[in-house]
């Protein structure tokens, strides 16, 4: 018996070895059914939002469990398709939210808008940044699941005229400003408003910030001050005057709180913004000042020049070997009376900057207000890996390269997270006055 038994199960282990493989097959070919069946769905909140505005993305009806890789790509104002990738494990519930942490692709960890800030140009392309075509621009995204997409969506980004925002030209004539004034459509009441302005560049670069401010509702001045028509070609005897010009002006147009009137600027523009609050404190209601100087530098590119000049006279100036030095020796003259401001002070750093020393120039002009005892709530900002570029306080805007890095400093991720929470505090800042 016990050889017929044996000899038995010795026939039956074939039999069984099919049995289990046929079994496998069928299973197989069950998950594989499953996963042809898949029909997810991708939610964005809000479905369209401003260029500068987080949304929240979810894909559900996954497979528990599954392996979701999700991906963004949208065309820049030359046609280019930027991309960018991240991997998520679904939930037993079958969803993945771009709040969970991605397990690889264009970032790791958790960035809950990595997918819209950190696409990448195309291999061998040349941009460095990611322009988005005025009429604004549409990010689509796709949910794959074992190499099949699962699920699509549009997600519109909108500019501030898709929102009701005007916008007014104001040239020169017979000492004029020039500018582009832009006010929101559907607000009512008294509103807070900013003067914008940018660095040694010059030009009139900070539009798309201005007109930003004025879709959440705050009445803005982007400004040139040099390097545009009718004005100076370069950094040298700017009239501190033409900035109040600039701030009558605005004060003027309807919506407008006179109270709260703020100025904001980026490195040399910062450096004007701390001036303009501390020589007419009447005027100026707050200061936001983006990698800013704490003391007023010469003229560029010619520094023999006096680069600012109030009542028809230089303002006292480091010299060019001083560059760099928040409280330089002997030079007490030229340090900026910030203790003169009259109301919140925003100020914003990086730590990699490669232009001048923007967090030691915030920690000389913190440490003055402390020292005088000034009453203005100061806010002062300072961010590990973000460079020169966290000065425009700005959010959202497109992605960008590690070369367009390469002579302000930061990274990539570094960057974009820095400007993601500098702007949302410049929004909180706004809304609290």
């Amino acid at each position: 018996m016990a050889g017929h038994a044996g000899a038995w199960r010795g026939r039956q282990i074939p039999v069984l070895v099919v049995l289990l493989v046929a079994a496998a097959g069928l299973a197989g070919c069950a998950r594989g059914a499953d996963r042809d069946r898949v029909r997810a769905s991708i939610s964005v909140t809000p479905e369209a939002a401003l260029v500068d505005q987080p949304v929240a993305v979810t894909v559900q009806g996954l497979p528990a469990g599954a392996r979701t890789t999700l991906t963004a790509t949208a065309k820049d104002t030359d046609g280019s398709t930027w991309s960018a990738r991240a991997q998520f494990q679904a939930t037993s519930a079958g969803e993945v939210s771009l709040d969970q942490p991605s397990l690889g692709g264009s970032y790791t960890g958790v960035n809950p808008m990595g997918l819209f800030t950190l696409m990448a140009p195309p291999p061998g392309s040349a941009p460095d940044w990611f322009l988005y075509p005025e009429a604004g621009f549409d990010v689509t995204l796709q949910a794959t699941v074992g190499g099949r997409v699962v699920a699509e969506a549009s997600v519109p980004r909108q500019v501030p005229s898709a929102v009701g925002v005007v916008e007014k030209q104001l040239r020169p004539s017979k000492g004029g400003i020039y500018g582009n004034l832009y006010l929101p459509k559907h607000t009512t009441g008294k509103h807070p408003a900013v003067l914008v302005f940018s660095g040694s560049k010059g030009g009139l670069t900070t539009s798309s910030a201005a007109a930003l401010l004025a879709a959440h509702g705050y009445p803005s001045l982007a400004l040139a001050y040099f390097n545009a028509p009718g004005l100076p070609q370069s950094l040298h005897n700017i009239p501190l005057e033409y900035f109040t010009s600039a701030l009558e002006v605005l004060r003027a147009q309807p919506g407008v709180d006179p109270n709260h009137v703020l100025v904001a600027g980026e490195s040399r523009g910062g450096e004007a913004a701390l001036l303009l609050g501390a020589h007419f404190p009447k005027l100026v209601n707050g200061v936001i000042a983006g990698v800013p100087s704490s003391v007023v530098n010469p003229g560029w590119p010619d520094a023999s020049q006096p680069a600012w000049t109030l009542e028809g006279r230089p303002l006292p100036a480091v010299s060019p070997s001083e560059f760099g030095q928040p409280n330089p020796p002997g030079k007490a003259r030229a340090v900026i009376p910030v203790e003169r401001i009259r109301g919140p002070v925003l100020l914003a750093c990086g730590e990699q900057d490669l232009v001048w020393p923007s967090c030691g120039y915030v920690e000389a002009i913190t440490a003055r207000l402390r020292a005088h005892g000034s009453a203005s709530p100061v806010t002062a900002l300072r961010y590990r890996d973000a460079g020169h570029l966290i000065g425009g306080l700005g959010a959202y805007y497109g992605s960008l390269t590690d070369d367009a890095l390469a002579s302000s400093g930061g990274t990539v991720a570094g960057t974009q997270a820095a400007q993601a929470d500098a702007h949302a505090k410049l929004l909180a800042l706004l809304a609290s006055q």
